[in-house]
């Protein structure tokens, strides 16, 4: 337990413990202070708050860690300059717990960064002697014509000022043959790394041995130091590195021009995206209620039915895509049983609701969307729509683009999105690394939030400035947004238009008794005599009808309207149809006989003829009931022949998988995250149980162009935060499973197979990677991964009842 680092945390404050909790949100499951400490100087979560460091704050970081722990700001200023932006990129590290001033004008690394391995640089000199005996020590200070010393940490001292001195290095490496130079500044400009490689040079070559025996290459141990790897010093590296391989501070790229437009003009624009969004959503709803949308056999919507779709619904198939995510993240779709893709229930209550509540129930599910749908637009053979995709990439970067265009000023419109880039790549260098790798991902967010109403006229719109906030949204949605149409203008030639979004009543009452032709800025129906015959099937009558449409009509009924429903009315039941599941065929004597017999009084047969009796039962129960009474009837074709009975197996259909999207976590208030300060600050300072502070840390830090640091992946991260994203396992649930993963007990889960089947096993977890969990499956007694997502519940073993004896 780091005291040190507990005593800075609880002098922060409420305040400065609040802001580091909102900089550092991975730490929000601590427990108490101590626990605080553990969770920011785990491996795992410095990665993540290395993940969201800008350009110059990742400079100022290699340089630190470059220099080692404890190094002071002199030294910084030497390596960097004296730049403005530097006191600016320590303050941010200071904040961010990733650097702790020990002394006026020191300053301490966290835990995992001190070894780290940086820039593609070893480790200091001294922490790669410290494992070796003290003979090695004083032979390499041999080799260098170093003046003796009794003690090994003075032979070490002196080894390293030697190696901190460049001209001293420069000097002693003239002495190599050309082939050992030529190896050491490949080692100082690649990884400082030489072990095993096929074709390399071999660790006792004497270009090798020349390096080793002056400690310009030093084993990781003493028991390793015939046959490697090998690792050049820190010291080394940086004095045979030519100026340029060294962090250098990038300022901030200048915002690119942007022209000035109104933002009442831009609202109106944003306004009709976002009318035209919930329009679509809602003419697709319509279409997938009378035409199912098939999937293909390992799940998804295909190219054809989109491109089917996207025609009937007169847009493209990137649109449909976005449609299609957004509405099944809003569980506005659902799957049948024939695997084709459906409204929902919900669906009804989301059509009653206004344009405004409409429009924010999607504009917030696709803000928390992982992947962007749109991705069709930037890939030749794009993936069918609706799989589930692991990659939370594009949220992200979508935040991070409306966040950018939020500080400008109101009304800045950006003529060309690339050029948005750089600014992106500066501030997120891990995760953009550059403005190159960001032209598709542009291309695609910038087209989405156009789609829905964020962005319009290349400017961000009062939608897109709230959308992370829903109470917001839905004050702006409502003001931008017109309220629904409550009549509709009712036409001679049988037709019904509603200009503007109809409310769900109106849609209902003309779905009710009309087929729906259009819907753009104007809806259109029209009324035949098949659309009110389905009415009156539903139980309707024509004067029902006629009430119906006088409450929504904004003059009186056309003449053509109310005669045809009136005729209709007047014709509907002259003909009436009777639910016969099958017909008895016999002599009149032998049927008057059946329907006397009480033991088929649950066919309820009834003579239509004299020689034809109705059942309500189907043939194949009318059949046994006949047969288990004593007679022997037979079975007919529709044609009147006799039909051969053969046994039939049954082969269910196979249940498509349903889509999951991944779920953001839930940012705290700033209410919330003083509250969790105050009560880490009350509570004392007790180590946590179970919890040790990381012993062999994975972080890696390398300078990529532009001088920024590399993206790993670390296998420590909070596993319950990786699983929550991927499961739909409860907080109890994820606790029990990542307790399993962490020690290796059993578990039991229900899961549920490829073909919708549901089955109990007790597994024992092994790994978790994106999308599979690997565990040992006591029920096949082999390894087997089971998809995440179909995990359906976790809880613990159930003891087995014993027999009696």
């Amino acid at each position: 337990m780091d005291s040190v680092l507990i005593q800075w945390l609880r002098g922060l404050g409420r305040d400065g413990l609040a802001a580091l909790l909102r900089d550092r949100p991975e730490s929000w499951g601590a427990r108490s202070l101590p626990h605080l400490a553990t969770v920011l100087d785990s491996p795992g979560a410095l990665q993540h708050a290395l993940d969201q460091l800008d350009t110059g704050c990742s400079a100022v970081l290699e340089a630190l860690c470059i220099l080692g722990d404890g190094c002071t700001r002199d030294a910084i200023e030497q390596m960097l300059g004296d730049d403005p932006e530097l006191d600016r990129a320590l303050r941010v590290l200071q904040e961010r717990a990733l650097i702790r001033p020990d002394s006026p004008g020191v300053f301490r690394l966290a835990i995992p960064l001190r070894d780290a391995r940086t820039a593609g640089l070893g480790r200091p000199v001294a922490k790669l002697l410290q494992p070796h005996v003290s003979n090695t020590a004083r032979g390499i200070s041999e080799a260098l014509g170093l003046a003796p010393a009794k003690r090994k940490a003075d032979t070490i001292q002196r080894i390293e000022e030697f190696m901190l001195d460049q001209a001293k290095v420069s000097a002693e490496l003239a002495k190599a043959p050309g082939p050992t130079v030529e190896l050491a500044m490949q080692l100082a400009h690649d990884d400082s790394t030489l072990g095993y490689t096929l074709g390399g040079p071999s660790p006792q070559s004497p270009d090798v041995r020349w390096l080793i025996d002056r400690g310009f290459l030093i084993s990781r141990s003493q028991f390793t130091s015939y046959g490697g790897p090998f690792e050049m010093p820190r010291e080394i590296g940086l004095a045979l590195r030519e100026s340029t391989d060294k962090p250098v501070l990038r300022p901030e790229p200048q915002t690119p021009p942007t022209p000035l437009i109104d933002s009442t003009e831009i609202d109106k624009a944003a306004a009709l995206a976002a009318i035209g969004f919930a329009d679509g959503v809602a003419r697709l709803l319509e279409h997938c209620a009378a035409n199912p949308l098939a999937q293909l056999q390992n799940g998804g919507v295909g190219l054809r039915v989109l491109k089917q779709v996207a025609k009937a619904l007169r847009t493209d198939q990137h649109e449909v895509r976005l449609w299609l995510a957004t509405a099944a993240a809003a569980e506005l779709l659902s799957i049948d049983r024939a695997g084709c893709v459906v409204a929902s229930n919900l669906a009804d209550d989301w059509q009653q609701a206004t344009p405004a509540q409409r429009y924010v129930q999607l504009a917030r599910a696709w803000w928390q969307q992982p992947a962007a749908a749109m991705f069709s637009k930037v890939v030749d053979k794009p993936d069918p729509a609706l799989l589930p995709r692991p990659d939370a990439f594009d949220r992200a970067f979508r935040k991070d683009l409306l966040a950018e265009l939020s500080r400008w000023e109101t009304g800045s419109a950006l003529g060309e999105p690339n050029l948005i880039g750089e600014r992106l790549a500066w501030k997120r260098p891990v995760r953009y690394c550059c403005a190159d790798c960001l032209v598709d991902p542009i291309q695609v967010n910038w087209a989405e939030a156009e789609a829905v109403g964020a962005i319009a006229y290349g400017a961000l719109s009062a939608l897109g400035r709230c959308v992370d906030d829903e109470e917001a949204l839905l004050s702006a949605a409502t003001q931008l947004l017109p309220s629904a149409q409550e009549t509709a203008l009712l036409q001679a030639d049988l037709t019904a238009v509603v200009a503007g979004t109809p409310s769900g009543r109106l849609a209902a009452t003309l779905n009710l008794m009309a087929d729906p032709e259009g819907r753009d800025t104007a809806s259109t129906w029209r009324f035949s005599p098949e659309s009110v015959r389905r009415a009156m099937d539903q139980g309707h009558t024509a004067e029902d009808l006629l009430g119906k449409l006088t409450a929504i009509a904004r003059a009186s009924l056309p003449q053509p309207l109310e005669y045809l429903i009136k005729d209709v009315g007047r014709r509907f039941g002259q003909l009436q149809v009777r639910n016969v599941r099958c017909c008895v065929l016999g002599e009149e004597a032998l049927l008057l006989e059946l329907s006397r017999n009480r033991s088929l009084s649950e066919l309820s047969l009834h003579a239509l003829a004299p020689t034809v009796l109705a059942s309500s039962k189907p043939a194949k129960e009318t059949l046994a009931a006949l047969r288990k009474a004593g007679y022997a009837p037979v079975q007919q074709q529709t044609d009147g022949t006799v039909a051969v009975e053969r046994t039939v197996v049954d082969r269910p259909p196979l249940l498509v998988d349903e889509p999951y999207f991944l779920a953001a976590p839930k940012p705290l208030l700033e209410a919330e995250l003083r509250a969790l300060a105050e009560d880490l600050l009350a509570l004392p300072d007790e180590a946590p149980s179970g919890v040790a502070l990381p012993g062999d840390p994975l972080i890696d830090i390398r300078i990529m162009p532009p001088d920024s640091l590399d993206e790993t992946t670390d296998p420590f991260d909070d596993l319950a935060h990786f699983l929550a994203e991927r499961t739909r396992l409860s907080g109890t649930e994820l606790e029990l499973l990542v307790e399993a993963l962490e020690a290796g007990t059993d578990v039991e889960i229900e899961y549920r197979d490829q073909n919708g089947r549901s089955t109990t096993r007790v597994i024992t977890p092994d790994d978790a990677d994106e999308v599979y969990l690997d565990a040992f499956c006591h029920l096949r007694e082999d390894d087997r991964q089971f998809r995440l997502d179909r995990i359906r519940s976790v809880s613990t073993v159930k003891p087995r009842r014993r027999r009696k004896k």
